[in-house]
């Protein structure tokens, strides 16, 4: 999840201004009316310094130029910074109906009824069977039984919905593992975090029979959802870190530029009074 996925954020974020724009505007406000604060202070404590002061006229005409450029900078950075911000907030609110999208692209229609639901299990069972045929004692890998139930049933379909099919497109194979788990850890007070032994799983398969299909839907769409938030998180994170590392540099180059004029200054002026003396 490191790696910025460019056309899906962009496709995320239109999405997002598409239908909810007010929400966006808002957190876009926010963030440029602290951008423009943030912009005074930095020239007013520029100012104090000295640093828009140059003894050349055109240069010092020129150097004057930063303080448009900040405001500019300060506000193109804030206002990204907010429609990142805003996305994640707007996303966070709709998570869970994203994530009953592809909970219904995925496994939706075998947990419609208790005769839909035992077919899946025993289908689930036949899966676990082969992967365990050579070995009983062996322990049952979760992600061996995702590729494998994935490729003899095709868990999942793509979602009609574009942020579920963006999230299916980015985490197609962990969504599958979700999936998996989050039907294993649908029983009341079972916790499946690693492999399981032949025995473990037959008697959970065993349980999830008898167990409601609206607690396995929930179990499976609150891990979706936990899934959803985690890769928002970091495509964001990383992004916003990225501009505000570009941000930093931006700022420093008035003050860099400052030590440097000032450095030659001094160099010059140390020049003549030694050639004075």
């Amino acid at each position: 999840m490191q790696n910025l996925d460019w056309n899906s954020i962009c496709s995320a974020v239109l999405y997002i201004i598409k239908n909810y724009p007010l929400t966006i505007l808002l957190y876009c406000m926010v963030c440029f009316i602290a951008g423009l604060l943030i912009s005074l202070v930095l020239i007013l404590v520029m100012k104090k310094c000295k640093a828009f002061s140059r003894i050349p006229k055109y240069y010092n005409w020129l150097v004057k130029l930063y303080i448009p450029a900040i405001f500019i900078i300060n506000s193109i950075v804030s206002l990204q910074l907010g429609l990142f911000w805003g996305s994640y907030e707007t996303i966070k609110k709709d998570s869970f109906s994203i994530s009953s999208q592809i909970y219904s692209s995925g496994v939706g229609s075998v947990f419609k009824d208790q005769n839909a639901k035992a077919e899946f299990i025993r289908g689930l069972r036949t899966v676990v069977s082969e992967i365990n045929r050579n070995n009983e004692k062996a322990k049952i890998k979760i992600t061996d039984l995702v590729r494998a139930y994935d490729t003899k049933y095709g868990m999942i379909n793509q979602p009609k919905n574009r942020m579920a099919s963006w999230l299916m497109n980015r985490y197609g194979d962990r969504i599958n593992t979700v999936i998996i788990y989050g039907i294993l850890n649908s029983i009341p007070d079972v916790e499946v975090t690693g492999d399981l032994s032949y025995r473990e799983f037959d008697k959970i398969t065993k349980q999830l029979l008898v167990l409601n299909p609206d607690d396995i839907e929930k179990s499976i769409t609150e891990k979706i959802q936990n899934l959803l938030l985690i890769a928002l998180q970091s495509q964001l994170k990383n992004m916003a870190g990225s501009l505000l590392m570009i941000w930093v540099i931006l700022m420093l180059i008035p003050w860099l530029e400052f030590w440097i004029y000032t450095y030659m200054m001094k160099r010059a002026t140390n020049r003549n009074n030694q050639i004075n003396k």
